[in-house]
């Protein structure tokens, strides 16, 4: 058995999902077994509807370039977060990169296999049909760590 990724995603925010998929759906188009484990915040990502809605978090995130110097106790203001993910979306678009919805189903052509946790999805009341088509079954930590753990050469990664 070759080298299998195994990504943990807690966040559902834009910024920790695209990177996220971008490194799956890298290493799934380099021929690796990749494996997604969606577990609390990170479930939105796959949640029909709450995906279409991913944002950006300027608050705590001084890295994040802004168009003029934006101190960051000014982040918390009503309207930055919305500003940032609107900021994000169009350097997405200008630079032509995929949007996540975009990746989400790159992953699934690659066969990249979604895993939503079974404890986070109770712990919100998401349901199996609340879901994008293409995910695996609702699974557990263990189960997801075996998937990684039966590689020759398991890579993990968490956002």
């Amino acid at each position: 058995m070759g080298t299998r990724v195994g990504i943990i995603l807690l966040s559902g925010t834009l910024d920790k999902a695209m990177p996220a998929f971008m490194l799956g759906t890298t290493a799934a188009a380099m021929g690796m077994e990749v494996g997604i484990f969606f577990s609390f915040y990170g479930l939105t990502v796959i949640h029909k509807e709450k995906l279409k809605n991913l944002k950006v978090s300027p608050i705590g995130n001084p890295a994040m370039p802004m168009p003029v110097p934006v101190p960051q106790i000014l982040t918390v203001m009503p309207g930055m977060m919305d500003f940032a993910t609107n900021m994000m979306k169009k350097m997405m678009k200008q630079h032509k990169i995929p949007s996540i919805e975009e990746l989400v189903q790159q992953a699934i052509d690659l066969d990249v296999k979604l895993y939503p946790c079974q404890t986070a999805m109770q712990l919100f009341g998401f349901k199996k049909e609340d879901l994008i088509e293409g995910v695996e079954e609702p699974v557990g930590a263990a189960t997801f760590l075996n998937f990684v753990n039966k590689a020759d050469k398991p890579i993990v990664l968490n956002f």
